[in-house]
């Protein structure tokens, strides 16, 4: 019966370390990907977390919000930039978990076409996305 025991207790102790040994191998894989912007979508507003009055046209003076998911970027810092003519500005945004969603809006203060597009801290562009306000 003791022989019995033990060989459950060691099959066990060896699923349990194979399963870790996966999940490190899994994280290691996702971090070695970095950073991802799932999705950037610009719209008017946002509601529970998602976009409202998506569009790819703005007016002048309006608020135009740039949502976006993240995902393998927990604890990182990514910068939104918004781009006019030689105008920018920028903004650094804080992602708190694997999938994290967060926007942040400018007031459109200029007609035209705009770039947004967010990168790493350390300047890579992760997404981009061009609109025109009128």
């Amino acid at each position: 019966m003791k022989k019995i025991l033990l060989s459950s207790a060691t099959l066990i102790g060896i699923f349990l370390l194979t399963s870790a040994a996966a999940s490190a191998q899994e994280m290691k894989m996702k971090a070695a990907s970095g950073p991802e912007v799932a999705e950037l979508k610009l719209g008017t507003s946002v509601q529970d977390k998602e976009i409202v009055g998506a569009d790819s046209t703005f007016s002048m003076g309006e608020k135009v919000y740039a949502w976006m998911r993240v995902t393998h970027a927990s604890g990182d810092s990514l910068t939104v930039t918004w781009k006019h003519a030689d105008m920018t500005h920028g903004t650094t945004v804080y992602i708190g978990s694997n999938s994290w969603r967060t926007w942040v809006y400018k007031t459109m203060s200029a007609s035209g076409e705009w770039t947004v597009s967010v990168s790493t801290q350390s300047g890579k562009v992760l997404k981009e996305v061009t609109f025109t306000v009128k």
